[in-house]
């Protein structure tokens, strides 16, 4: 679930607040994505984005330097709301992965400026413009067709990211699903589905009983974010 760049944003919000100073969620943003670098973790800014600004958002960034991450709030309605909610879940698939070995193997493919990853990089902005439009109407089926497609995106992008075992996985549930895929780089960790079936917990867990290491968890769009408290 981006947990690297989630952690980094508490770490470095703790940090700042402790020494007196004054920032703002997008400088929590831009900050973590050079920790990223320095620790050669390879990360880029869209997980702190969606851990740190809270609410639904389509992140973006021109193709300037110095590089400037926007986040546009999608308004969604509360009923639409609900309904994701409802119809979310993550899935611990029981198998670890390191982000950063995926993610080198990525800006490789782009460096050689393979002609199928420039072109998928081209289709991630633009199939984004119709998540944002699925999301605003609440539409689950294309919702999930969208979700499905942004999986087959990312096994083009990193060869290796759908190890056999989170396939297996898919392939059982896939009938219940409007959508699945791998959060974070893939290659393990959460899996996030769309279900057909409002609040299929239970429906999900009778599926998948025989995967013993599977735990199953019900999700709720945090609105606020990244909030600090003393």
């Amino acid at each position: 679930m981006g947990t690297s760049s989630i952690l980094a944003g508490a770490i470095i919000s703790v940090l700042w607040t402790a020494s007196g100073k004054s920032f703002d969620k997008s400088s929590v943003v831009h900050a973590v994505l050079y920790v990223e670098q320095l620790l050669t973790t390879g990360g880029g800014w869209q997980d702190q984005v969606s851990g740190i600004m809270g609410g639904v958002r389509r992140g973006y960034s021109e193709a300037t330097l110095p590089l400037h991450v926007k986040a546009e709030i999608l308004e969604m309605q509360n009923d639409v709301l609900e309904n994701l909610n409802a119809h979310f879940l993550l899935i611990y698939t029981g198998k670890v992965r390191l982000a950063k070995n995926l993610l080198q193997n990525v800006i490789r493919n782009w460096y050689a400026r393979e002609e199928n990853v420039v072109k998928c990089f081209k289709n991630l902005i633009l199939f984004s413009y119709g998540m944002k439009k699925a999301l605003l109407e609440g539409d689950f089926q294309e919702i999930g067709k969208l979700m499905n497609i942004y999986w087959e995106q990312k096994k083009l992008l990193a060869p290796g990211c759908e190890p056999a075992s989170v396939k297996e996985i898919m392939d059982i549930i896939r009938p219940l699903c409007y959508g699945q895929l791998l959060v974070g780089a893939g290659g393990g960790g959460f899996m996030c589905i769309l279900t057909k079936e409002a609040n299929a917990k239970g429906i999900i867990e009778t599926a998948l009983q025989e995967h013993q290491k599977v735990s199953i968890h019900t999700v709720t769009v945090h609105m606020e974010g990244l909030e600090i408290t003393s």
